[in-house]
Order: structure tokens, then sequence, then C-alpha cells
């Protein structure tokens, strides 16, 4: 990969920025300027990328869409945070784009039309995987890590809570994986749908008999592993409520500094349940001898071009429709599953 050729001209770019409670700007960033014949000698001299698609992360980014960001992310204070409740801000992490010799790439960048990076920094794209699906790369990889953290064993009973992307693929996963019809829980009926066209069994939270339900599917035992992606407190609840005897489960929404209040009394204790977090920013240790970040993100590539997550797109906006994008998510979730913003050519 290398750097494009050089005018020595200033470069900027196009970037989304957070600058205020349920307000999005696209704002000029500058990319500094190229030296003559920079890059065609250093390998490791940072590529300039030019962006074709970028994924709006509809947990992560609703939260700073709606100003309920935490102060940190990931162990790591964000420099723009502290003034103004963190505004402006450039933040997002999905995005697929060209360098200057033709190689389609990935990288974990804002929502701009072009940027620079690191060589090492870069996923390369096989030829045979759309934009469309490595661009939910890391929606891909996080649904991979939940399912490590579960860590099912076959014939279990496993249900997953919220049928947004990260749980539809836990889903497919599950399925890949030999575990027999998960339950899976979402009060959207069109995402109940697709997850039973992937081989769920498929209820809505809004049963009155919800928890008699799931313990009918479990042969009355309830389940062994309970895995809640929905960022839902209600949800999560009635994920520790159906759990069985010594049962796991596995938290994998992001609730930012929204509260979280539990009933941790007769369920919770007496079946002696384990709540595991589960995040995708490390490789749980018991998985390190064999497994690190670099295999994991390889195999969610492998898995983008069985999986063809792109299915899941369900909106297409320009770059500079981006207020209109995150306004659509926050006020009308239902018909959004996953929306994608298109660069300009």
């Amino acid at each position: 990969m290398e750097t494009g050729s050089s005018t020595g001209t200033a470069l900027s770019a196009r970037a989304v920025f957070f600058v205020a409670p349920r307000s999005v700007e696209i704002r000029n960033v500058a990319l500094g300027s190229e030296q003559p014949n920079a890059g065609q000698c250093d390998k490791d001299a940072p590529v300039l990328v030019r962006s074709r698609l970028a994924a709006i992360s509809s947990g992560t980014e609703l939260l700073f869409f709606r100003g309920q960001m935490p102060e940190q992310i990931e162990g790591e204070t964000l420099a723009a945070l502290g003034e103004a409740g963190g505004y402006p801000l450039a933040y997002g992490y999905m995005n697929v784009g060209v360098t200057a010799s033709g190689q389609r790439v990935f990288a974990f960048q804002p929502h701009q039309d072009r940027f620079r990076c690191n060589p090492d920094e870069l996923v390369a794209i096989p030829a045979d995987v759309r934009d469309e699906d490595a661009v939910l790369l890391p929606s891909v990889e996080t649904a991979l890590s939940i399912v490590h953290d579960a860590a099912p064993l076959l014939g279990e009973r496993v249900a997953v809570f919220g049928l947004g992307v990260i749980g539809l693929l836990v889903c497919e996963l599950l399925v890949r994986c030999g575990i027999r019809k998960p339950v899976a829980v979402d009060p959207i009926p069109e995402r109940r749908e697709r997850a039973a066209e992937l081989g769920c069994a498929c209820l809505s939270p809004s049963e009155p008999r919800l928890e008699t339900e799931i313990e009918r599917l479990t042969d009355g035992r309830g389940l062994d592993i309970a895995i809640n992606t929905s960022g839902s407190q209600a949800a999560l609840q009635t994920a520790i409520d159906a759990s069985a005897l010594h049962g796991t489960v596995v938290e994998a929404s992001w609730y930012g500094r929204k509260p979280v209040e539990l009933q941790l009394g007769e369920a919770f204790h007496r079946r002696r349940l384990t709540i595991k977090s589960s995040q995708v920013s490390r490789v749980p240790p018991a998985l390190s001898a064999r497994w690190d970040k670099a295999r994991r993100l390889q195999t969610a590539m492998e898995l983008c071009r069985a999986l063809r997550p792109g299915k899941h797109i369900t909106h297409r906006f320009a770059l500079g429709q981006a207020q209109e994008a995150f306004e659509l998510l926050d006020t009308q979730p239902e018909p959004v599953l996953q929306i994608v913003l298109e660069m300009p050519d």
C-alpha cells in the first residue's frame, strides 16, 4: 500500500462531528500536506485513504448523539471530553476505503471522506469480500467475541436478547456452532423474522408469559446461557430471571452513563448465576494462549465472506446527510437495522 502522489499542497477531509446533544455537523479536518515523493521509499509512511463507505454503530454512536457517552472508552480518556460535555468530537470506527495504489482497506476511523493511517493499522480486504460486508468487520468481530465469552456447549439452550446487527450475528454464529434453535427475543417483528430465517425460536418481550414460554422451550430447565445485546435494563432482568441453575448471563451491551437497576433477589442468588461482561477490546484470558486480537480479526474477516453481514444494511445516506441519519436512528429506530454513510467519488 502506498501514499498517493504529492503536489505539496495542503490536504483536508470532510468529517462528521458530534457538536451538541442531538446535533452533528460536517467539518473540514486538516490532513497536513504531502511532500514530493512521500511514501514511495518509506513503507512505514502514513497512507492516504479515500473512503468509500462508513457504518454507524447504532449502540455506541447513539449514546454520543444523545450526550450519554462516558468520560472514558475502553480505558482511554478521549482528548475532547471534559469540555462542553465532550463536544465537538469526531467518532466512528467502521470505514472502508481505497489507497492510491487501488488496494481496498478497512480502517477503524471516524466518518470522513479521506484520512491518513499507518500501514499496520489498515486491514486489506480480500477481492471476494464486498465493501458492504467489510465495513461491518467490527460488528462481526464483536459477535465472535461474544460467542467466545459465552462458550456454549453442544446441546445447551441459549437465548439472545436484542436483535440488532450484533444480536443477529450472534444468533447466526450460535447456529453455526451447533446450538439448536437459539431463543431470540426482540420487540420488533421484522427483526424476529430475520432471526427466524436463521433458525431461531423467536419471542416478543411483550408476551405476558415470556418466562413461561422460555421455560417451555428449554424443557423446564431454563437458559444455560442468556446473552444480552439490547442495551435494555428490562431485557437484562428477564435474562437473569429466565436462567437455569448455575446459568450464565453474558452482558454485551454498553450503557454509557445510563444507570441500570436490577432485582438480584431469589432468581439470581438461589440459582447461583454468573453475570459476565463481554467487551471486544480484549481477548478472554482463557483463550489468550491460542488466540490474540490479530487471529480474531482475521477470523472475523473470513466470517464477513461467509455471513455477508451487509445483508443487514437497511438505510443509506450521503455523508452530508449524517444529521438526518442520526435523527432517524434516534427517533424512529423500528425500521432501522444498519445505517451506512456513502462517500462522494
